[in-house]
């Protein structure tokens, strides 16, 4: 494995933020007090750009930069460094006034108004030719700036208006395009999206409508799930126009910042595109450290992942108060600052960046959390815990580069989510995310790291696959389970595994399809929901080691059953019957869970499985529940990042000898953490353990 910064002439730790110098133009004295500051705050980068298109050309054609050069030759001077954004996320006046068609126009047919930012057409040409033309200016102007480190790529791509949505008869006609490169023939669209149903054959691909939500046809799943497909390949084409444009000339490496686990688009495409991904962070930490920690866990698990565990940026996240689009939320305290940094870096980021770096006077933004308030001094308590934080960073240079190592993987697919969004099996209490996130869980309360991957990438590293809900299925997937468990590989699948091929059409011969009933030993014959559990007659659990649980949704029928049952359902007309099997296939097993259920079982399923397998964490200590141990490694040494993230103090207790990275002291045996403490530590690498 290759250990390499992701900017090797500046191997630091980052630490910066969102600036915004235009909106300070009127007061120009402000700049050097920024800079000023910048040094107190211990910051060595500024994200700029962002939404300066009307600066930067204030009229088409008519272009002045004299603030960005001011800007970036003091922040190079003051010892930082810059990451440029493109500005597409937020068009000038005079662009949408000269050309409407780039703005969006709703599934009603009707063109929005400039609105907010993001209100684009991905698919308008005059808006692409626009942003070509200024990202090639300022690729030619700043290409090779010393302060430039990277270009960051619009900004959150999808959000805005109608999360990207557009109905424009452009869009509706490259859509058009876009199906008969996928599909060839109108034939074969009509059988993919089974179109003979209720006489809904098309004759030809200009047939084709959209999916309206409110007036459209919303009964074809296959046209449905083309169609978010679609939208997310118009912006990745958006995208890649842009990459194009600022690498015309310059050789700097491309980011953009994504939106946690967005289902707008699908980012392991995006991912694919860029040098390396980045991520705006807004755990919510109001709703409880451990439910907090655990889901902005989660979120850099899966960003690293979609990039194959190359590590990432911190785009943004709130210095103190959330208050924008996400409403007005609880404010950070410093020990969750400060534990939010750390938990970031020691999942696999190399930075911790802000939105924003001085708060604005006005407009939406104009309460959300800054490092500078409108009071301007670095006296306050923001400041200041953002001002340790960058003293922490510093001490954690040797770390940048390191990565991230896992013997646990879970799939998570964004068509599968689209997928089964729209299946009436959606509106059951548990989802796709949240199966996710239960598997997620139980082994994060177990000190087992994981990775989140895309059914494209390499399974053969791990021990153990979780395939939660793979609801749409290849023959190539479905091959490569196989060869997965057949070599010896542990894999966990679920409830709607493989149902549909994908285009969403149902399978035929029995599911688990493609060949994974003979893997699993078993046929799911019926699916039954509880839904409304409510209904005291219409109840239902499972029995698995002596200790029952509820149903809360899918509870699948199994049949055919050559696997062993280790559990089963305690109700009903099918009581007795298998609810969980174990089966071996070659010289791997595979388990195959057919319910759902909230209230435990995971953790008690995914406890077993670790137990029988031997999965340890990365640090021979024992602790209490509510203790976290994440490891980033590299060639010489491992770094081992213990957090509590309880609410009450904890410990643990090493049986080894380490060193604190930050004091240089030696570590071992039994400390005590308060809620949000935590120790980072080393130890010289002798040998990859994992």
């Amino acid at each position: 494995m290759e250990f390499k910064p992701l900017f090797p002439e500046f191997p630091y730790m980052i630490h910066g933020a969102d600036y915004n110098p235009e909106q300070w133009s009127q007061t120009p004295e402000i700049y050097d007090e920024d800079m000023l500051l910048m040094k107190k705050a211990n910051f060595n980068e500024m994200t700029m750009g962002i939404f300066s298109w009307a600066e930067i050309e204030p009229e088409e054609d008519v272009f002045n930069f004299s603030l960005l050069d001011e800007m970036m030759d003091k922040i190079y001077k003051n010892g930082g460094r810059v990451i440029l954004a493109t500005p597409s996320a937020a068009r000038p006046h005079w662009l949408a006034r000269k050309y409407p068609d780039v703005l969006r126009v709703n599934e009603k047919g009707v063109r929005e108004y400039f609105r907010a930012r993001h209100n684009f057409c991905p698919s308008c040409e005059d808006y692409l030719k626009r942003v070509k033309i200024i990202n090639e200016k300022l690729s030619e102007r700043y290409g090779s700036h010393p302060a430039l480190l990277a270009w960051h790529l619009s900004n959150e791509y999808g959000s805005g208006p109608m999360d990207g949505f557009c109905y424009c008869e452009n869009c509706i006609s490259k859509f058009r395009i876009w199906l008969k490169n996928k599909y060839g023939t109108i034939e074969k669209l009509n059988h993919a999206w089974w179109t003979r149903f209720w006489s809904h054959r098309y004759d030809s691909f200009d047939d084709v409508e959209p999916p309206y939500i409110e007036i459209g046809n919303q009964s074809f799943y296959g046209l449905r799930l083309d169609w978010r497909r679609f939208l997310s390949d118009s912006m990745l084409c958006f995208m890649k126009a842009e990459i194009q444009a600022v690498k015309k000339h310059s050789k700097k490496p491309v980011t953009t910042n994504g939106m946690h686990i967005y289902p707008g688009l699908d980012y392991r495409d995006f991912a694919k595109e860029l040098d390396f991904f980045s991520q705006d962070m807004y755990p919510e930490w109001e709703t409880g450290t451990t439910k907090a920690a655990m889901s902005h866990g989660l979120v850099c698990d899966y960003t690293r992942g979609l990039k194959q565990g190359k590590n990432f940026l911190v785009m943004e996240s709130a210095p103190g108060a959330v208050c924008s689009g996400l409403g007005f939320r609880k404010i950070k305290s410093s020990e969750h600052q400060i534990l939010e940094a750390v938990k970031s870096i020691s999942h696999g980021a190399d930075s911790t960046m802000y939105f924003q770096w001085r708060k604005g006077r006005g407009a939406s933004e104009k309460f959300h959390g800054a490092v500078v308030d409108h009071y301007g001094k670095p006296d306050t308590r923001i400041f200041k815990t953002i001002s340790k934080i960058g003293e922490l960073l510093q001490k954690l240079d040797c770390v940048v580069g390191s990565k991230v190592k896992s013997n646990v993987a879970i799939g998570f697919e964004t068509p599968t989510w689209w997928a089964l969004g729209q299946s009436k099996y959606s509106k059951c209490d548990n989802g796709y995310y949240s199966n996710l996130e239960a598997f997620y869980n139980a082994f994060y309360k177990r000190n087992i790291q994981t990775d989140i991957i895309g059914y494209d990438d390499d399974f053969s590293s791990y021990k153990i696959v979780i395939l939660p809900s793979a609801y749409l299925m290849t023959k190539e997937l479905a091959d490569k389970i196989k060869a997965y468990v057949k070599s010896g590989g542990i894999l966990v699948a679920t409830y709607l595994t493989a149902v549909c091929d994908e285009n969403d059409l149902c399978a035929l011969g029995g599911v688990p399809a493609f060949g994974l009933c003979e893997v699993f030993g078993l046929r799911c014959e019926e699916i039954d929901s509880y839904r409304n559990t409510n209904v005291n007659t219409y109840r239902n659990s499972v029995s698995y080691r002596g200790k029952e649980y509820e149903l809360c949704g899918i509870a699948e029928i199994l049949t055919d059953v050559t696997s062993s049952p280790l559990a089963e359902y305690t109700q009903l007309f099918y009581k007795g019957t298998p609810a969980l099997c174990k089966n071996q296939y070659g010289k791997g097993t595979a388990y195959y869970m057919a319910f759902e259920n909230k209230d435990g079982f995971h953790d008690d399923f995914i406890s077993d499985i670790i137990d029988e397998y031997h999965l340890s964490p990365v640090i021979a200590a024992s602790c209490d529940d509510g203790i976290c141990i994440r490891e980033r490694y590299n060639d010489n040494a491992s770094f081992y990042f213990i957090t509590n993230e309880a609410d009450s103090e904890k410990e643990i207790n090493f049986s080894d000898e380490y060193t604190n990275l930050l004091t240089s002291s030696k570590v071992s045996g039994k400390h005590k953490l308060a809620s949000c403490e935590f120790l980072i530590l080393s130890k010289k690498r002798e040998e990859n353990t994992l």
